[in-house]
């Protein structure tokens, strides 16, 4: 279903909506420094403009999806869902709707001009990415930075096999329904490893949810 830029504006993207439950605890095992300095470090490339929330979400997940194909592991324990406009990283969506109680979250800022375009609200700190993850991000940054937020939504609808066409309402894509997607060859085994690692994670008592 490919959707005009019209169309989008006027959903439900900029309040909440369809797109994040009101105020919930990240997924287990999730790092907000990490997702939000992720989030931030797109913000920071985009410039003064800022990027509408629903591009930010959208590059978020490719990233994901580029880690994962690439190295077998999540760059960050994030849960993610099919929406009406395309796949995304929910925790990392709450955290960016102010919907996750973190001071890391104050690296980035959602307009009260308009409730859709994020930007970047001070000095960044990549203190929680590793070389590989900027690698990543540099280079679904390049990819996409081109498109339009409807752009990149249809790509992701087009693109992303493991996505599931909604109306409403939202489905869970697990972590081997994108391992299947991006060809790994025992999708199933290093699933489980992941969520292994996600439970392991979620246990230790430094770990800031």
């Amino acid at each position: 279903m490919v959707a005009s830029a019209r169309e989008i504006q006027i959903s439900s993207w900029g309040t909440g909506g369809q797109v994040a439950d009101a105020q919930r605890e990240p997924a287990a095992g999730f790092d907000n420094e990490k997702a939000a300095q992720i989030a931030a470090y797109f913000c920071q490339k985009a410039g003064a403009e800022g990027l509408e929330k629903l591009k930010l979400i959208k590059l978020i997940y490719l990233a994901e999806r580029l880690y994962l194909e690439r190295y077998g592991m999540l760059m960050n324990l994030d849960e993610f869902y099919s929406l009406p406009h395309g796949p995304i990283a929910s925790s990392a969506l709450n955290g960016i709707n102010g919907e996750i109680d973190h001071p890391a979250w104050k690296q980035i800022a959602v307009s009260e001009d308009d409730d859709r375009t994020v930007k970047l609200a001070g000095e960044i700190d990549p203190d929680h990415l590793s070389k590989a993850d900027v690698a990543v991000l540099e280079e679904v940054w390049n990819k996409f930075k081109h498109l339009t937020a409807s752009e990149i939504r249809n790509y992701t609808h087009k693109n992303c096999p493991e996505y599931t066409e909604l109306e409403q309402g939202r489905l869970p894509i697990t972590v081997k329904d994108m391992l299947t997607a991006v060809g790994a060859a025992d999708a199933q085994s290093l699933s489980d490893e992941i969520e292994s690692f996600r439970k392991a994670i979620a246990r230790l008592p430094q770990h800031a949810h």
